[in-house]
């Protein structure tokens, strides 16, 4: 009788995707704003200071690493340093540029939509309330209870006509049911979105694994070698008939296609354009402040939390969110925008951040010496060409 695997712990979440955003922030103010060296310990302060951060010097270094893209190397004066990944800041680089040529169009310019997926619980309330010792207010349910997955798009206007999709996650009945994936995305995108959108219009999307499915997938060492054969015969290209599987997988890598996703095929059959937005960069897209506009006025109005109520409370709180809301946020994102570009060229594409200075400890030295300098490793996050 096999023992059964002890459960994993999950790591404590001390930031989400704005606090993120605020962090690095943090760092890119120091370096451009204040001219000083961002050392760890002063990275440590300010998050403790302006985002209530509780965790520790260390746990802060692997999301720094790990969630907004840096990496460990070494500087040209052999001192440790913390540099964005170069993928991601040519990334950047190049959605920003495309928004600043659309932008420049003026009146001709093609209108741009964003999508996103978020979800809610019929929990959701507010955190603190007005209370008295005899009246106690709201009383939250710790508990977070079923979730529904919330999938939409819009754009300056406010949001698409008729695009709206809610559906209880988890659940193995309806038109869309389970969790989001690629059949769900495609069939929201095929019945909900495109008949609903602007002829050639730009759709932003982040990177979502559903948004990614490739069309005829280069394979990689994780496929059995049969695999590898048809794809190499299926594409006209040599090998020898005696070829070990190492062997097939380096003829592939050097002949290696560009991705080619069957999202983006279908919008451009369509007649639109797909931007994909820079890994780590959430806050360029103005669904998301949206969305935080959305759950803030569900909160507010979940006294009950109950879960036959939660659909009518989010339906209603997105019916209250206007083409101004929309705007409002569209313009803070075009702001983001004009930073990321000034900033970006300030710091001459390679940000670098000193993680010791003479006074701090050692310790980070051990930590990063064992960092990969290859810079195709994004951490779970590929390089779309």
């Amino acid at each position: 009788m096999k023992t059964p695997p002890k459960a994993k712990r999950r790591r404590k979440e001390y930031f989400d995707g704005f606090s993120l955003t605020a962090l690095r922030n943090i760092i890119h103010s120091m370096y451009t704003v204040r001219k000083e060296i961002p050392t760890m310990r002063k990275i440590l302060a300010a998050a403790k200071t302006d985002l209530n951060y509780t965790g520790s010097e260390t746990t802060l270094r692997k999301i720094i690493k790990s969630d907004l893209g840096y990496q460990f190397k070494r500087c040209y004066q052999k001192r440790l340093a913390l540099i964005e990944r170069p993928q991601i800041q040519a990334w950047r680089a190049r959605y920003l540029r495309r928004m600043k040529d659309n932008d420049l169009l003026g009146a001709n310019k093609k209108p741009v939509i964003y999508l996103d997926k978020t979800w809610i619980h019929a929990h959701y309330t507010v955190k603190k309330c007005w209370q008295t010792p005899t009246d106690v207010g709201v009383r939250r349910n710790d508990s977070p209870g079923r979730r529904w997955i919330i999938v939409h798009a819009g754009s300056e206007a406010g949001f698409v006509d008729n695009a709206l999709l809610m559906f209880k996650a988890d659940t193995k009945t309806g038109d869309y049911h389970d969790q989001m994936n690629a059949e769900n995305f495609t069939k929201w995108l095929t019945e909900k979105l495109l008949p609903n959108i602007p002829i050639n219009s730009i759709i932003v999307m982040d990177n979502a694994p559903y948004h990614s499915k490739e069309e005829n997938k280069t394979p990689n060492m994780n496929n059995k070698k049969q695999v590898m054969v048809e794809w190499l015969q299926a594409h006209n290209i040599e090998f020898p008939d005696n070829s070990t599987k190492l062997e097939l997988y380096l003829i592939i890598k050097q002949n290696k296609l560009p991705k080619n996703f069957k999202i983006d095929k279908l919008l451009a059959d369509h007649g639109h354009e797909v931007l994909r937005l820079p890994p780590y960069n959430c806050d360029l897209n103005p669904i998301e402040y949206i969305w935080n506009l959305l759950k803030q006025r569900v909160s507010e109005k979940n006294v009950e939390q109950l879960e036959s109520k939660i659909e009518s409370l989010t339906l209603e709180a997105l019916a209250s969110i206007t083409p101004d809301d929309w705007k409002k946020e569209v313009n803070h994102v075009k702001r983001l925008e004009e930073e990321y570009w000034r900033k970006d060229r300030i710091t001459d594409e390679l940000f670098i951040i000193n993680t010791a200075d003479d006074s701090e400890s050692s310790d980070s030295n051990s930590e990063s010496d064992s960092e990969s300098d290859n810079d195709d490793d994004m951490s779970g996050i590929e390089e779309l060409v």
